[in-house]
Parts: C-alpha cells; structure tokens; sequence
C-alpha cells in the first residue's frame, strides 16, 4: 500500500521537465503502419492492436523508438519482453523506475486495463511506418509564390532584425510578433507542433519545420509575410537550416527527420527536394547497427559550405559538404550517443552540442572538422542553441540548462 501510494506522485527518478520532454507524442501517425498481429504474442483483438498503438506512439515512442529498438530508453521487441512475460511487463509499466520510466499506472496516466492492454501489445512485432522517399516529398512540394514574382525590395515597414517567431503549439500555426511594438504582425498556419524557426542567412526568408514534418518557406518582405513554398519531407521532423558559406548564402536548404530517419536538401530558393540520406547505421560505442536513428540539430557551418547534423542513436555528428550534392562527402565525427540539439560558441567557430542521455556537451571544430572534446555536465543537458555571454571572471562562455536537474553548466569558451 505505501509503495502504491508513494507512486501516485511524479516518480523519484523523473522530474517534471524530464517526463513532459521524454514523453513527448510521435508526430508518425499510427494508422499508417502496417501491424504485425501474429500468433506468438499474448492474444490481441485488431481493436485492441490498434488502441495499443495509439498509446505507444502518443507516450512511448519518443524514447524507446517508432520499431521499439530502444533510443532514449530500454530497446522493447518481442524477443526481449516475451521472455520478461505479461506480469512483469505490467508491473514495470505501473511503476516505472529509477532510470526514467514514468510510473504510467499509479500516476493514472494509464488505466489498470491499458497497463494490460500495452503489457500484451509489447509482446507483438511492432508496426512497421512507411518510408518517404522523392516521389512522397514531391507529391507534396509546393512553390505558391515562384522567385520571380517575389518583391524585389522589402514591402513593409518591419525591423526584421526585431521581428519574433512564435510557435502556436496546438494551433498548427507561428506569429509574428513586432518586437518594436509588441504587436502580432500576424498568423502564419503551418505543420503541427512547429519545432524550430530558422532565418535564411539573407534575413529574408523564415523556415519553420513541424513535428509532422512539414516545411513552410516564409517570406518576410511582402508586405504581409507569407508562406511562399512549402513541402513535408517525412512524417517526423525537428530541424530545417539553410546554407551559411560565403558565396552559397541560401543556395540550399537541409531538412533531418526522425521518421524515416534521414536528411534531404533542397533548393534554397523552392524547396524542391534535390538529395536524400538515410542516416541508419553503427553506433559509437557498441559499433551495432540501429534501424532509426533520428535527425536532430542541424546547424550551418560558416568556416565550410557545410551543414553539421546531429545523428542521435549512433553518436555521430555529420559534416555534410553541399559543393557537390551529387557526390556528397560527409565526414562522419565519433561523439556519444544520444546528440540532441545545441549551438555556435561566440565565435561561431564551435559546435557545442547536448548527447543528452550520456550527459555530456560535445564540442566539435566546424574549421577543422574535428572532435574538440566532450565535457561531463549534469542530467540530461537541454541547452537549445546555448547561451554565449561574458563571464567577468573567465571571459566568453557558453552556457547550458538540464531537464534531469536544476544546475546551469558555464562551458569556457
């Protein structure tokens, strides 16, 4: 009974932040994989099946992956939970653990019957979701205002170097806000939950991504700012950069998504689809191979016409040169595993980035294209793009928050 009700309250182990940020749903939408029902898991109706996958793409998947082959936590195929056995399985599932598993049951997130329903789900193949590849992404590529019809001039009367773009979660849109006057210039509608605003290294465009992985192109000098050009570039999504280099300003853009786990670039200018890779491969550590790892951070270099993409269950961070995306070279960067987001020291010289299950920042020179070091900080660093200020003591630093505790780490830098 007092363990019962000890575990009615967040679990020790998992604050607040941690379990909003590890609990995040998948934007991959369930009724698009092809199920696996087969006879060797615990019987399962098509209606059962079908709710379960429902719960574990909306609570699961952010950590343990769209396959299940574990990311952020524990891998759960059916060779690993058949052996463990319903009753374990839903113990575990009512009560978490230490390590980071939310306490689904005793919190009341799951009822005793869904601890059930996802103890036997777990014990099934998991659903497979479908690939997006070139004739997906150009189904649904769209230039609404071509280059050529674009004002030549700026067309209002904004200070862009003041102008905020505000993510309207739930609404599927972005405002505009005139940080002059506090104003909402207006409302932009766009893919769900958009993850990440980019400016073009011009200052004239606006790129935002969804987490459903729909791009919007955004033109800030017509007179009302509006989308220009817009794609979905896979069903999951957290990143869109532009190209950064002197001479190729804008050339490109580069989109990475978690489903299908891959990168694509694009014509700076349309976002027509050129190249597309898939990121799946070795991880660091264990050098085995994993189905999914997804994209995260994509910054854009300005030592090299280079994008840097964070792959985040291999460990590896990527240097992609564009001077030839039809013979791409990537130099592929050995750093730990779970990289998530991060961002440019002062000098925009240095890549700081969060491996944020291995609670390290690692530093990666974007001029030489090496591994500087990896720096232990605390739980599970979340820094964003970081804060450069200068310290009185120590000069410029870098500094980053964490979601698994309440320290600030100040990185030299």
């Amino acid at each position: 009974m007092n363990v019962a009700l000890a575990s009615q309250h967040p679990h020790p182990g998992t604050g607040k932040a941690e379990m909003s940020y590890e609990g995040a749903p998948s934007a991959v939408s369930p009724a698009g994989t092809k199920d696996l029902i087969g006879g060797d898991g615990p019987p399962m109706t098509k209606a059962e099946f079908e709710q379960a996958k429902q719960i574990f793409f909306e609570r699961c998947a952010g950590c343990h992956g769209v396959l299940r082959k574990g990311a952020t936590g524990k891998p759960l195929t059916p060779d690993i939970t058949r052996k463990r056995g319903t009753a374990y399985l839903k113990t575990f599932i009512t009560y978490g653990s230490p390590a980071g598993m939310p306490n689904w049951g005793t919190s009341g997130e799951l009822s005793p019957a869904q601890v059930d329903l996802m103890a036997r789900y777990l014990q099934h193949e998991p659903p497979v979701p479908p690939e997006f590849g070139m004739k997906e992404m150009k189904a649904t590529w769209k230039v609404l205002v071509p280059p050529e019809k674009r004002p030549k001039k700026q067309m209002n009367d904004l200070n862009l170097s003041n102008l905020f773009s505000v993510t309207l979660r739930d609404a599927g849109k972005i405002a505009l806000i005139d940080g002059d006057t506090k104003k909402i210039i207006t409302t932009i509608k766009t893919g769900y939950a958009v993850h990440i605003s980019r400016l073009s290294a011009s200052g004239r465009y606006l790129f935002v991504i969804g987490r459903d992985a729909k791009i919007n192109m955004i033109d800030l000098w017509m007179k009302v700012p509006q989308t220009v050009a817009e794609i979905k570039v896979g069903l999951e999504a957290r990143s869109v950069e532009t190209s950064k280099y002197k001479g190729w300003e804008d050339k490109y853009a580069i989109a990475g998504t978690y489903w299908p786990p891959q990168y694509v670039i694009m014509d700076g200018q349309t976002l027509e689809p050129l190249k597309i890779v898939s990121t799946r491969g070795m991880t660091v550590d264990t050098q085995e191979y994993h189905p999914e790892p997804r994209v995260a951070a994509i910054v854009a270099s300005h030592e090299r016409p280079e994008f840097i993409v964070n792959v985040k269950e291999t460990g590896k961070v990527l240097m992609v040169d564009y001077e030839d995306i039809n013979n791409l070279k990537v130099t592929s960067i050995d750093a730990a595993r779970f990289l998530h987001d991060g961002g440019w020291d002062s000098t925009q010289r240095y890549f700081l980035t969060a491996a944020n299950k291995s609670n390290k920042i690692v530093v990666v020179d974007s001029k030489t294209d090496k591994l500087v070091k990896m720096i232990e900080v605390g739980k599970i660093p979340h820094p964003g793009r970081g804060a450069n200020f200068k310290d009185p003591k120590y000069g410029p630093v870098w500094a980053t928050s964490h979601l698994g505790d309440e320290n600030i780490a100040v990185i030299g830098t």
